[in-house]
């Protein structure tokens, strides 16, 4: 099974998950973490999600028993319940019905899956080994922890405020590139995050060469 890379603006997006234990916790701060608001059904719900429910106000718990009525309106479902039948009624139910389902651990009642990944701030790095070995995605995203630092995080949010400025100085799309590479490069160097009068005086200087 091949699974497209796309990455989904969940901001303030109707999530469901179905079960209360520690997996559900987990794709609670998965999609907590991107700003998605999560909806938890479960019959029984664990002290850790109940004490995270106490932190922020994009998570909702609910004990009681699933209904096929709780589909409505639902940007993407996950099913992380111990019943493999419930599992995969709610599978077919999502299934016809459009929406997006992970079941977890059960990779053939899967239409997206999550991958292992490093977020700073806006930036996010992420890999999948399309269910095949999590072990492995987990052993890349260690890896990429020594390249995507806080700092690049950093950098991504200061190049997002200048991208406009730099469109607007740099009409020709090969010239932005450049543009953009040797402020990179200048960035990457620096000890520390350059202010917004040095990347304007560094522009300035770039013009002139391109």
């Amino acid at each position: 099974m091949a699974y497209f890379p796309m990455f989904v603006d969940l901001t303030d997006a109707n999530c469901l998950i179905i079960g209360g234990g520690s997996v559900a916790l987990r794709k609670v701060n998965v999609l907590l973490d991107f700003g998605a608001k999560v909806h938890v059904i479960a019959k029984e719900i664990s002290m850790d999600l109940a004490a995270l429910s106490e932190e922020t106000d994009h998570l909702l718990l609910e004990q009681r028993e699933f209904t096929p009525f709780d589909l409505q309106d639902r940007k993407l479902v996950i099913v992380a319940t111990s019943d493999n039948e419930l599992n995969g009624q709610i599978y077919m139910m999502c299934s016809e019905g459009g929406i997006p389902v992970n079941v977890v651990d059960d990779q053939e009642k899967c239409s997206f899956i999550f991958p292992s990944y490093i977020k700073e701030q806006n930036l996010v790095g992420a890999f999948s080994s399309g269910g095949n070995s999590p072990a492995l995605t987990q052993y890349l995203k260690n890896k990429e922890k020594e390249i995507l630092t806080p700092r690049l995080g950093e950098l991504n949010e200061v190049l997002g405020r200048w991208r406009q400025p730099i469109k607007e100085l740099f009409p020709l799309e090969s010239s932005r590139k450049s543009a953009f590479e040797q402020l990179i490069d200048y960035a990457l160097c620096y000890d520390g995050i350059p202010t917004d009068e040095e990347i304007e005086e560094l522009l300035g200087a770039i013009s002139m060469t391109l």
